[in-house]
């Protein structure tokens, strides 16, 4: 354990709190996964170019066209909520998570924190921390980031509800914000400029505790989450992901996980079954949280995956990390 107590920015990793309250609203007979969405009503959500391609990728699951935006061709397509809740947790679609948030409520993922990740800060609309990071009428201040923090610290969130509001129901407001978001690869701002303000506007995100999300992740994979029905909702989103198809193909005979990537932060929180090695047939839990890693430290792990690879030593117990440290 090292700084297994001290809460840092989860990133996507806070969507399996939401997929618990989905599941719990599931068994409870509150929502019914089958319950048929339109793509429109789910994009009222989407703000493009803001989720690194989730959204198109889950789109492209469900084999349903996206434009250069990202958006769906065929507004008027019918897809169910559980789709939404496996394109949260496979793709990290930011949408599907806000869309899902909607139907299960606020309150009820609060409540999964304060029972289960009690050091959680608040979970809310991923929209509104996009809007707040990528605001068309503040483009780039600090100011106004710092604003927006000081207001959420106080427990002041109307900063973020008003800018959901005017992109979900304002439709000059939300062309103006997509005609910024799709601009802002121009060119004419410097790179260490937007990522230092990227980096500020991660600290917006909600934190959590490692050693906290590590007894979650212990009690889903043991099917002990609330209760063995919910768990298996969550386990069979967890554990499904297509991109985790080698791991479990070749070191794990089950690898349940999720990531999540920003500004500065590397994430992931997973539990595995070794299938061979000391460790061989045992439970195992690992989670990772890296906050303040420079930009050229994220980029080299993300592309070298070193947020799996660490992980999947310690999970299966080689010792290799043991040695790095020592050496």
């Amino acid at each position: 354990f090292y700084n297994a107590d001290e809460p840092l920015i989860v990133a996507s990793v806070m969507k399996t709190a939401v997929l618990a309250a989905y599941a719990q609203e599931v068994v409870a007979g509150n929502i019914d996964p089958d319950e048929p969405v339109v793509v429109a009503e789910w994009e009222a959500f989407y703000l493009p170019l803001s989720d690194g391609g989730a959204h198109t990728m889950g789109l492209q699951s469900l084999e349903l066209e996206a434009d250069t935006l990202g958006f769906a061709v065929d507004q008027t397509a019918v897809v169910t909520l559980d789709d939404l809740a496996t394109i949260m947790m496979h793709y990290s679609g930011n949408a599907a998570t806000d869309y899902l948030l909607e139907q299960v409520g606020v309150e009820t993922v609060t409540a999964v924190l304060q029972t289960h990740l009690p050091s959680h800060t608040p979970i809310n609309f991923t929209l509104g921390y996009a809007l707040v990071a990528f605001y068309h009428e503040a483009p780039f201040s600090v100011d106004w980031l710092q604003t927006v923090q000081t207001n959420i610290a106080n427990g002041d969130q109307s900063d973020v509800t008003e800018l959901i509001e005017l992109y979900r129901h304002d439709a000059v407001w939300r062309a103006a914000q997509i005609d910024y978001v799709r601009n802002l690869t121009s060119g004419g701002v410097d790179a260490e400029a937007i990522w230092a303000y990227q980096t500020a506007a991660a600290q917006l995100l909600p934190k959590g505790a490692a050693r906290e999300y590590a007894q979650m992740m212990a009690q889903i994979g043991s099917g002990q989450f609330v209760s063995p029905a919910v768990s298996q909702i969550m386990q069979e989103k967890l554990e499904t992901a297509p991109a985790d198809w080698p791991l479990r193909a070749f070191y794990f005979t089950r690898f349940g996980a999720k990531d999540g990537l920003t500004a500065g932060v590397l994430a992931m929180a997973g539990y595995a079954t070794p299938r061979r090695g000391n460790l061989g047939g045992q439970n195992r839990v690992v989670l990772l949280l890296a906050n303040g890693l420079s930009a050229q430290q994220l980029a080299r792990q993300s592309q070298l995956q070193g947020h799996y690879l660490l992980p999947i030593d310690l999970i299966r117990g080689t010792g290799s990390f043991d040695q790095f440290l020592q050496n």
